[in-house]
């Protein structure tokens, strides 16, 4: 199946995101704890109560 969907050019989510920048990509696959220890080092206020993605979103807008 992999083949047919290479050759009709379509693409998966995998695909997609793994094309998408490297800050964007590699923000979504670390994990919570990898971010909260970033998110420390930054200083952002409030990191212990978030979530994954609130820390994503913290860490890009600091």
């Amino acid at each position: 199946m992999a083949k047919a969907t290479a050759k009709s050019g379509k693409t998966t989510a995998r695909g997609t995101m793994a094309r998408g920048s490297a800050k964007s990509g590699s923000m979504e696959t670390r994990t919570k704890e990898d971010l909260y220890r970033e998110a420390q080092k930054a200083g952002i206020e409030g990191r212990s109560q978030m979530s994954k993605s609130q820390l994503i979103s913290a860490l890009r807008h600091r």
